[in-house]
């Protein structure tokens, strides 16, 4: 190739400093303070007040407290080894949303999975007989789905 065609890349004093700062550090204290100090200024639970998120909160319905018809229709209708009996008494509210979302399997599928995977901090998560329940309900409804079945 001949030397007068090559593309010289441009010399360094033409990059423009923007002002950024780096710390040379290690790995080990890169992940330390990742660990240790990032996360606890994100950690949402602590930084906001109960009373902030009750204030969030949408207001209680009377449905949430009770089974609707289409919840109980659903529930009925589902096999006895994965009918969620302590998520009906405990959580109404949940077994109505998801009866609501029973006929669109990607949507009961999303409502599922929010459910078992909840990432926010500072949250109980179910008890365990109910988390059960649901575990049992989601393998349930993924085995219906590899049939193309609704829920």
């Amino acid at each position: 190739m001949d030397p007068s065609k090559q593309q010289n890349p441009p010399p360094a004093s033409t990059w423009k400093d923007e002002g950024l700062e780096f710390e040379i550090t290690d790995f080990g204290e890169a992940r330390r303070v990742l660990d240790n100090e990032s996360i606890a200024q994100f950690d949402v639970a602590t930084a906001v007040s109960p009373a902030q998120w009750k204030r969030l909160r949408r207001a209680i319905l009377p449905t949430d407290r009770a089974l609707s018809g289409q919840a109980i229709d659903w529930l009925i209708g589902l096999p006895a080894n994965v009918r969620p009996e302590k998520l009906s008494a405990q959580f109404p509210r949940i077994v109505n949303s998801l009866a609501q979302a029973s006929h669109d399997p990607a949507h009961s599928e999303a409502v599922m999975n929010k459910l078992l995977c909840d990432e926010r901090k500072g949250r109980a998560g179910f008890p365990p007989a109910v988390q059960a329940e649901l575990v049992a309900l989601k393998e349930w409804m993924s085995a219906l789905r590899g049939f193309n079945e609704p829920f």
